[in-house]
């Protein structure tokens, strides 16, 4: 009798717990540069075109690394390394390795994981429905937040399909449509259209300073 009425009072409270979350306002975040360094992507940006000019032998690929469009390199290295494969096959294959050296990158290097703002964010998890919109892709972003400890952290997270190229604006899309708007998003990195498209649906853009006001 004692044992069953503990599993009620359980699914009472786990039912209450998923009420409660469902009513907070959510804060939504990206993942580079803000909880995790930028060097965790970035090093393995290079990386990886530096392996594929070592594959195909072509130095002009160096010219793709740091640059926004850097995707156009991506799909010419990738059809001289996989000239019989179909170009979703191909962005596939190259979201891979990026995201493989990204999870292996940050196991290598702990310290590039942001503390004191995971921190932060715990606390504020109190108060908001935590969501992560990433470019990352959806297939390994969970493992990327594993390999940085930070696997019980959000309660929504939103990635890009693998087999597509990564766009920030149509997730933000995606997730507008899914979630409806955020009261609050933050990002490490600032991008103008990003904060132009989310503010036209009234949501509020934020500093990392402006943590600890909200």
């Amino acid at each position: 009798m004692g044992t069953s009425i503990q599993k009620i009072h359980k699914k009472i409270n786990k039912l209450n717990s998923l009420y409660s979350n469902m009513k907070k306002p959510i804060l939504a975040t990206n993942i580079d540069d803000f909880l995790i360094d930028h060097s965790a992507f970035f090093e393995p940006h290079k990386e990886w075109f530096d392996r594929a000019i070592k594959k195909t032998k072509d130095k002009t690929l160096s010219k793709w690394k740091g640059r926004e469009d850097y995707f156009l390199g991506v799909n010419e290295a990738m059809k001289k390394l996989m000239p019989d494969a179909s170009p979703e096959q191909r962005t596939i294959q190259a979201r891979m390795w990026f995201q493989e050296d990204v999870i292996r990158y940050i196991k290598e290097h702990p310290e590039a994981v942001k503390l004191s703002v995971v921190n932060k964010l715990k606390k504020l998890k109190l108060k908001y429905k935590l969501a992560l919109i990433t470019t990352n892709s959806q297939n390994y972003i969970n493992d990327i937040l594993e390999a940085a400890i930070l696997d019980d952290l959000y309660d929504i997270i939103l990635g890009s399909h693998t087999h597509e190229e990564p766009n920030k604006s149509e997730l933000i899309d995606r997730f507008l449509k899914e979630y409806g708007p955020p009261k609050y998003y933050i990002s490490g990195k600032t991008y103008d259209k990003i904060n132009s498209l989310l503010k036209e649906k009234g949501v509020k853009i934020i500093g990392l300073k402006d943590l600890e006001k909200i």
